[in-house]
């Protein structure tokens, strides 16, 4: 094979491959405009939208890192985030943010956060309560809520 068709060969196939990963990319989304469903429970995707909010509201922040491809993210939805009491405790006392961990990687970096899935606890007044970092099981992160929920005086 002549070095041209070999060239050519190899842009063609570098263009497929680009093609199909960015395809592969948009069809992995499950984000619709500025929230997420995640479990049963809708999350903003916009930091400032979900900041806004807990001003308006006078509620703190349960902020929850997550990526599509974190199999115990996957986990921590279908479990904690389908479980009706998590559910009624979540949407009674917080405003609920999800920030993508690999799309939204100036959020993760500017808290530090480097893996997921990891949650943060903010009260009122922005301070933070308490971090999550990695998954933590149902029951465990019932017993966190209430120990939240005791520092923050809802």
């Amino acid at each position: 094979m002549k070095p041209a068709y070999k060239l050519l060969s190899v842009i063609v196939l570098g263009l497929a491959l680009f093609f199909i990963a960015s395809w592969w990319e948009g069809s992995l989304s499950k984000s619709e405009g500025d929230s997420i469903e995640l479990g049963k429970v809708t999350f903003h995707t916009s930091l400032s939208a979900g900041i806004n909010e807990s001003k308006d509201l006078n509620k703190p922040i349960f902020l929850y890192f997550r990526s599509e491809t974190c199999y115990w993210c996957i986990v921590f939805e279908e479990e904690a985030l389908s479980d009706d009491r998590v559910i009624d405790v979540l949407n009674k006392n917080f405003v609920l943010i999800s920030i993508d961990q690999i799309r939204q990687k100036k959020i993760a970096a500017n808290l530090n956060v480097w893996s997921t899935p990891y949650m943060i606890f903010f009260d009122r007044n922005g301070e933070e309560i308490l971090r999550i970092p990695g998954y933590i099981k149902k029951e465990d992160f019932i017993v966190k809520l209430d120990e939240v929920l005791g520092k923050i005086k809802v």
